[in-house]
């Protein structure tokens, strides 16, 4: 736990559907933390705590108790990290909400489950998409469009790639085509751009690169075909590291 959260005056959360009283939460340790709030590990969870009001939660269009309970009756979803209860405080508060604590295996280079990104196989990186093109179907029919992915947003478990963070995710009041083109655009983009961050610490890449991959960042969000032209060229081969292709598409795209 850092000094900061020891300063903080103790915050008594109750998780609804598990029954949980968890005096302090700021007492737990700290995994993580963004603009809108900041995320506790309790066990095989992970907490996180909002940040605001409820007028300025809906102001930023962040998570709200109507949003997040939408989520909870109506997702099922793989590789999308969505919440499965809800945080009260001790007036009965909505103060977050409890997702499942997808353990990141990139992190701590001295943990012995340590594995960086690379040395997962296209595989795994096939398996990832085909979950995730289920997971945004399905955001996509429950009238859901998926919005600010970030660096911040990607989790490398053991089975490879999660999202977290539907905090800016939008509930919709009604599903058009136009919603499901919104909703590839953004996982078109959440896949190059995962790539474009193993792509720029690749020994092939120069600084002054950086502008055709961003570009190549924008053409694939933009394709419908992207997802289905990278099957095909990272093949399906557990042996095949995605550090490979990586090499071969930094130096693809610069020749």
């Amino acid at each position: 736990m850092s000094n900061k959260n020891k300063n903080l005056e103790p915050k008594e959360v109750r998780l609804v559907e598990n029954k949980i009283i968890i005096p302090n939460i700021y007492s737990l340790k700290r995994l993580g933390a963004g603009h809108d709030g900041i995320v506790f590990r309790y066990g095989d969870l992970a907490l996180k705590l909002l940040k605001y009001d409820i007028n300025k939660r809906k102001e930023k269009d962040l998570m709200t108790f109507s949003k997040v309970n939408y989520f909870l009756e109506t997702l099922d979803l793989k590789r999308v990290v969505a919440p499965i209860d809800i945080l009260l405080d001790t007036d009965g508060i909505f103060a977050g909400y409890v997702m499942e604590c997808i353990e990141d295996v990139t992190k701590d280079h001295k943990d012995p489950s340590y594995k960086p990104p690379g040395e997962f196989s296209c595989l795994d990186l096939a398996y990832a998409i085909a979950e995730l093109e289920e997971d945004f179907s399905n955001l996509t029919e429950a009238r859901v469009r998926a919005e600010d992915i970030n660096r911040g947003s990607y989790i490398i478990s053991t089975d490879f790639l999660h999202v977290c963070d539907m905090d800016k995710f939008h509930r919709l009041s009604s599903t058009s085509k136009g919603t499901a083109d919104l909703n590839l655009r953004t996982l078109n983009f959440a896949i190059a751009k995962f790539l474009y961050f193993l792509m720029v610490k690749t020994e092939f890449y120069r600084k002054e690169h950086n502008k055709t991959l961003n570009n190549w960042v924008k053409k694939s969000s933009n394709s419908r075909t992207f997802l289905k032209e990278l099957s095909v060229e990272i093949g399906s081969s557990s042996s095949t590291q995605i550090a490979e292709y990586v090499d071969y598409k930094v130096k693809k795209l610069t020749r």
